[in-house]
């Protein structure tokens, strides 16, 4: 954040107290244009304190009641209407100010009037009795301040008078050649529009050449004149490049103003957040307490129905030892059944192991046989050969 203590008239903030501070706030900032710059809330919404901007300025505003300065203040509806102090601020248009303030219901306690520093000014009323001073006088210029111009008003002057000078140099020059043909000196008008050529020689040159006094008196007038006009165009020139450098630093100076708005709209952004952040906080702090509250209001109950939640805690405790009687005769039970079915299991058990060795048994007897059939059909057979009988004819055995 700024601080504001290091630019000279910031140091100083009027404190002022209202009854209604969030009426205050309003009414303020729509009669006199003040803006809101810091605004605090409390637990019950109110508003507890404000700081509020006039230009470069800033007041404070807190409630009447609630700090150590009730004992020492009081308010002006309380004194018959009677200030002990009065805010004096500074307007570029009195006028214009005392016009809006009226319209939003100020009381006009002194109107428009010069002041002693020939400035104007007025004071008003406002709601709550407080007395406000609004003038043209600025005492940080120890001077009326002047309504401030915009860069086409300075822009317009300048034009106006670079179109007075031409002017006036015309005027000259036109002098100048008149004068010179009146004396004799100039028979026809110049081309080039040099007027020392046209009215011709210099007054030294006049006097050394022998014309009348008279005539080098108005030689000298137009050499003078001429040179007047070249200083005037030099200064306007001069005036003329420090009006475009002030526009350029009144430029330069309005885009710093509006970064430091935009930071200043980014900062009550983040504030408005914060302040949402902690109503949301606070909301939850106050359900909180609502419930603490509720619950506390049930255990009081509760108390008055002591017998009764105590016999259904007995009745409840009844319950539950039937249901773990049940239960353990259950579980007794469900054990047995378990015991009767491992006992099932291990006979099976048992009963498969005998089936699986009577298969081997069977399975190898098979293969020993098939191994003996096998072992009689691979042994060789023998024929036994009779002798043929003894014969003469190859064809007895036929």
């Amino acid at each position: 954040m700024t601080s504001y203590a290091t630019f000279a008239g910031r140091t100083i903030v009027p404190t002022l107290r209202y009854r209604d501070v969030s009426a205050a706030i309003d009414w303020l900032s729509r009669a006199f244009g003040f803006v809101r710059h810091h605004v605090v809330t409390g637990e019950d919404g109110a508003v507890a304190y404000a700081e509020l901007t006039f230009g470069d300025g800033m007041i404070m505003l807190a409630p009447v009641e609630g700090s150590a300065f009730d004992k020492l203040m009081t308010q002006p509806a309380d004194t018959g209407g009677a200030e002990t102090q009065i805010c004096y601020l500074f307007v570029a248009d009195a006028v214009a100010h005392c016009a809006r303030a009226r319209a939003a219901g100020a009381e006009i306690v002194l109107d428009i009037a010069d002041e002693a520093s020939e400035g104007r000014g007025y004071s008003c009323r406002d709601p709550e009795g407080h007395i406000w001073s609004f003038g043209t006088y600025d005492p940080w210029r120890h001077e009326p301040a002047e309504p401030p111009r915009s860069l086409r008003d300075i822009v317009g002057e300048q034009v106006k008078r670079a179109v007075l000078l031409a002017a006036l140099l015309v005027a000259v020059i036109v002098s100048a050649v008149v004068g010179g043909w009146a004396l004799g000196v100039v028979e026809e008008s110049p081309d080039d529009g040099d007027v020392l050529a046209a009215v011709g020689p210099s007054h030294d040159d006049a006097v050394k050449a022998g014309q009348p006094p008279h005539e080098a008196a108005s030689r000298e007038a137009i050499e003078r004149a001429v040179r007047d006009a070249r200083d005037q165009l030099t200064r306007e020139r001069s005036a003329k490049d420090a009006a475009e450098r002030t526009a350029r630093l009144a430029r330069d100076q309005l885009v710093q103003e509006r970064a430091a708005k935009d930071a200043a709209e980014v900062a009550v952004k983040d504030a408005r957040d914060q302040l949402a952040r902690e109503r949301v906080a606070k909301e939850m702090a106050e359900r909180g307490v609502r419930e603490a509250r509720e619950q506390l209001l049930q255990e009081r109950t509760s108390k008055q129905v002591g017998d009764e939640i105590r016999e259904r805690v007995s009745l409840a405790e009844r319950a539950a030892r039937d249901a773990n009687e049940r239960l353990e005769a259950e579980r007794r039970a469900r054990e047995a059944a378990e015991l009767a079915s491992r006992e099932a299991l291990d006979q099976l058990a048992r009963e498969r192991s005998a089936r699986d060795a009577s298969e081997r048994a069977s399975k190898d007897m098979r293969e020993q046989l098939t191994k003996e059939r096998n072992t009689r059909k691979a042994a060789p057979r023998y024929r036994q050969v009779y002798p043929a009988p003894a014969t003469t004819s190859p064809f007895a055995w036929q």
